[in-house]
This record gives structure tokens, sequence and C-alpha cells, in this order.
């Protein structure tokens, strides 16, 4: 009886150690680093584990189940996500730099204020979003691959997704109403009825420089070559100075966007489109 006592004792101390101490501790305990570069997590299960602001290069976590997992404030770059679980993941104000999250689930997970700077999203089925979480995945994405990705219906309203390839998505019926689209590669998406009205996809470049000397100014658009615009809502679009380039472009900064620009700089078909 003394016996299974102290073994009681014991067990009950080193959980209270465990409970008790620091977040960083608690997984130097379990095995898990507070940062590293290029560990191979794979075959792990880290559900529902304690991983705010960690600092991870080049971790392997494909396939891991990380359901439910605290990745808040964390600082990924270059993170192997491909088919990982993070159904309830907790992502929020976490910043991902060209992770591969293609496959990776989402449902369920919480998502605002991440960032993502050069991920790929290519190919993910992510119908299974509420519009929030879709809305929260998209606000902040410069440079993404988000080829082949499905999101129509979705209401992406003001979203900043500059620089970032959305070729060949299905975006019909969706709402992005007020986005800033700049410089974005739309080609051969899918548009069909989505609200486009006052999205940003042109701007001024003052002080072009072609790679060898100054040129002057030039107007640069969102490519829309080959995107099926019937029945879109391009009313009240809007070419943007540069300032609309690095946030969400406003009225001070932008004017209406003629449907010749379209035609010829983003080379939109504007068949069955309304406006602008």
């Amino acid at each position: 009886m003394k016996k299974r006592l102290a073994t009681f004792l014991a067990t009950a101390a080193i959980a209270g150690s465990l409970i008790g101490g620091s977040s960083s501790a608690v997984r130097a305990q379990l095995g898990i680093p507070q940062s590293c570069a290029g560990c191979d997590l794979r075959g792990n299960d880290l559900h529902g584990r304690d991983l705010r602001e960690v600092a991870w290069v080049g971790v392997d976590l494909s396939g891991v189940n990380l359901r439910n997992a605290n990745f808040s404030g964390a600082k990924l770059a270059g993170v192997d996500f491909r088919d990982a679980d993070l159904r309830g993941a907790d992502l929020r104000d976490a910043k991902l730099a060209g992770c591969d999250l293609r496959g990776a689930k989402f449902d369920g997970a919480q998502l605002g204020g991440i960032k993502l700077a050069g991920v790929n999203l290519s190919g993910s089925f992510l119908t299974g979003l509420s519009d929030l979480q879709a809305h929260a995945l998209l606000s902040n994405c410069a440079g993404c691959n988000l080829r082949n990705v499905d999101l129509h219906g979705k209401n992406l309203q003001d979203i900043h997704v500059a620089g970032s390839n959305f070729s060949d998505s299905n975006l019909s019926g969706a709402n992005l109403r007020g986005a800033s689209l700049l410089a974005d590669n739309f080609s051969r998406v899918n548009l069909q009825n989505a609200d486009l009205s006052g999205v940003a996809f042109c701007g001024h470049e003052t002080n072009w420089n072609d790679g060898n000397y100054t040129v002057g100014t030039r107007i640069f658009c969102t490519n829309l070559r080959g995107a099926d615009l019937r029945g879109a809502d391009l009313r009240g679009a809007l070419l943007c100075d540069q300032a609309g380039r690095s946030g969400s472009p406003g009225q001070s900064n932008c004017t209406p966007l003629d449907a010749a620009t379209l035609r010829d700089v983003a080379h939109a078909n504007l068949t069955g489109a309304k406006g602008p």
C-alpha cells in the first residue's frame, strides 16, 4: 500500500510540474522544440498540443495530426503542412512564410489575424471553410499560390491578396466587393456572377524601372485573361496609385477604372459583365 501511494505521489508530482511549468518547459519535456530548423516531425501525434509562439523553419509536419493544436502567434517558415490535419487548430496571429499547405484540413480552425506570404494552397478544396474562416485565411495574403482552389460563393469582401496566383480557380458567385487584387493572376478563373464592385484591379506605378533605367509611369493590372466574367458586377472598379499596393486602397488614392483599361491592360473579356 505504501509503495503504491509513493508511486502515485511521484506521478502526481511529475504531472504537477508539467501543468505548473511554462509552456516552453512543458514542450521541452515532451520533446517538442520551441525553435527548430529542419526537424522531421512526421509520424507524431500533436493533436491538442500547446505550440504557441514556436519558431520553426523547414519543419516537416506532412500528414501530422494537429487537430486542436495551439499555434497562435507562431512564426513558421518553409514548414511542410501537406495533408496535415489542422481541424480546430488555433492559428490566430500566426505568420506563415513559404509554407506548403496543400491538402491540409482547416475545418473549424481559428484563423483570425493570420498572415500568409508565399504559401502554397494550390488545389485546396476550401468550400468546407465557413465564410468567416475563408475570409480570415485570405485577408492578408501576399504572393500566395492559390491555383485551382474552390472558393465559390464565399464572402471575401475587402481581402488583400497582392501578387497572388488564383489561375484556374472557381470563385463563381463569390463576394469580392472592395477587395485589393493588384498584380494578381486571375487568368481562366470562373468569376461568373461574382460581386467585383469597388475592386482595385489596376494601379499606377511611378518611376517604373525596366531593369536598366527609369522609364516613367505605367499602369499595371490584375491578369484577367481568359477569366469568365459573365454576370459579374464590375461597377465601381478602381485604379489606384502605389499606396494601394501595400494596403487596402482607399478612395483618396483611387479613381474609377474604365472598361478600356480592363480590356487592354487586364486582358478582360467583359462580355456579359455589368459595368464598369
